[in-house]
């Protein structure tokens, strides 16, 4: 889910940025709608609220990765050279991070917290990332 939530938010920065293909003959495309609807365009911003909020929650090494994976879309090699660690190393972060982004998403919203720090199966949390 933060994944999706992280994508999101990136194609539709991307969106914007994008050119039109030189195959296509821009005369024959018909202009994009700029208006979502203040619902839509609410929502969006209350996702990207939530998802900085929930981003900046986690512990910088796991939020670096994340947002080079997920929002950069880097691939595990880039991401290791930049870091200079061991591409299991940025697999690992990365996963740890996308569940405790989830983590952190679900307590935002108020679903599945439990503020004893255990997860939703009864296990104890731990701290090592």
């Amino acid at each position: 889910m933060s994944r999706n939530l992280c994508i999101d938010h990136y194609r539709s920065v991307r969106k914007e940025r994008e050119t039109i293909d030189r195959d296509i003959d821009a005369n024959e495309l018909s202009p994009p709608s700029a208006d979502r609807g203040p619902f839509a365009a609410l929502e969006q911003r209350d996702r990207v609220v939530l998802l900085r909020q929930a981003l900046s929650a986690l512990p910088k090494t796991l939020r670096t990765a994340v947002v080079m994976r997920d929002i950069q879309e880097l691939s595990y090699q880039e991401i290791a050279v930049k870091l200079r660690l061991p591409e299991g190393t940025v697999k690992s972060r990365i996963n740890r991070g996308r569940t405790e982004l989830a983590r952190q998403i679900r307590k935002l919203r108020g679903e599945d917290f439990t503020p004893g720090g255990s997860s939703t199966d009864g296990r104890p949390r731990t701290g090592a990332y």
